[in-house]
């Protein structure tokens, strides 16, 4: 059972933005471990602006979860 303050559906949010930008950085020619730190970056960056660090229910495993949400396709992308 999740907690509440995990919700699938934001999960995949996340995870159809980090896919998105990856493949725009992929398109431009961006090296693969770069695609990984600015999708990482953005992660980090939109989380710290909608509080899920600081003071969102579940805070910071709320933003901690949700940046790992943005990751998995970049990370694959670079280990094939």
């Amino acid at each position: 059972m999740l907690p509440t303050w995990i919700r699938p559906l934001g999960l995949a949010e996340h995870l159809i933005v980090g896919a998105g930008l990856t493949a725009v950085l992929a398109a431009l020619g961006t090296p693969a471990l770069a695609r990984v730190v600015a999708v990482a970056a953005v992660g980090v960056a939109h989380e710290l602006g909608d509080g899920d660090f600081t003071t969102a229910q579940g805070a910071p495993w709320n933003g901690i979860i949700d940046v790992l949400a943005f990751l998995p396709v970049p990370l694959v992308w670079w280990a094939l």
